[in-house]
């Protein structure tokens, strides 16, 4: 198998090791959840989070199985070549990781105005609801 890996913003196109080839599938399957969940976020589309997290465990254990499986039988110069390629995977998971951030901000206000609209709906001008449960109010 070949695989083309970024290093330097070029592109070596370079033979790896057979028992490595489940690791790179495992790691690029990563990487397609990882980059899906991202782009659903950023683009504000609903996301299942339950289904996207059973895909990216699935994912991990794959990637942790063959990995184990690989460093049965190859050498440390082999797994070098894993380097970039986990190096492009933490830099797609930093992304993600500024995505879901930023959606959980998003939720984290709107649940803020719901709920100041809903205090003030149940206010009647006396007491505000969190001073009712609170116990100010009576």
């Amino acid at each position: 198998m070949e695989i083309e890996i970024m290093h330097k913003d070029q592109i070596h196109s370079r033979a790896i090791e057979p028992a490595l080839e489940p690791v790179f599938f495992a790691i690029r399957r990563l990487e397609d959840v990882v980059e899906q969940e991202t782009r659903m976020l950023l683009e504000g589309q609903a996301v299942d989070l339950a289904d996207i997290n059973a895909h990216k465990s699935r994912g991990l254990r794959d990637f942790n199985k063959a990995l184990g499986k690989a460093l049965k039988t190859v050498d440390i110069t082999a797994l070098k070549a894993l380097q970039p390629v986990l190096d492009n995977l933490r830099q797609k998971l930093d992304r993600n990781c500024d995505a879901i951030k930023l959606h959980l901000r998003a939720v984290t206000e709107l649940a803020g105005i719901i709920r100041d609209a809903l205090e003030t709906q149940e206010a009647d001008g006396t007491y505000t609801a969190s001073q009712v449960r609170n116990g100010l109010g009576a």
